[in-house]
């Protein structure tokens, strides 16, 4: 598991804004790709019509936005106070990775969501900034706890 976790040396923050920012740079490549496929939904719109719904999913992405980075703050919060143990956040990845075959398959339903896609993306940025942007991960903090 290594020493940088508990030592916080340059290598682990090194680490840490490394896959901070490339997290960060694949959703925001995800929420480009989201604002296109809207913009080819509603390029075939009236002038008027076609602003209003851009103003509507822009107002829609900022609200989701700030919706995600305060959930995930609270989240965090929650975990922080009762961390896991070691055992758990290793029960909890292979949780997520099995998470992630069962995302592949709903892609229709990301066909029938595509007018809310951008406000969609806006939201799981706030989230991942709200995790990126933390100073203690809670599972360091159980990892830590957990120390003999």
């Amino acid at each position: 598991m290594g020493t940088t976790w508990y030592r916080r040396g340059p290598r682990y923050w090194l680490r840490r804004a490394g896959s901070g920012c490339a997290s960060l740079l694949v959703a925001a490549l995800v929420c480009a790709a989201a604002w296109a496929l809207f913009g080819g939904l509603v390029s075939g719109l009236p002038d008027g019509a076609r602003r209003a719904l851009y103003a509507v999913e822009g107002a829609a992405a900022v609200a989701g936005l700030g919706w995600g980075w305060v959930r995930g703050r609270r989240q965090i919060r929650e975990r922080l106070a009762d961390p896991p143990t070691p055992e758990q956040s290793w029960a909890r990845r292979g949780q997520a990775r099995r998470g992630a075959a069962s995302g592949v398959s709903s892609r229709g339903l990301m066909v029938l969501m595509l007018p809310l896609l951008p406000a969609v993306m806006a939201w799981w940025l706030g989230t991942m900034c709200a995790a990126t942007f933390v100073r203690e991960l809670p599972s360091e903090v159980g990892a830590r706890r957990a120390l003999p």
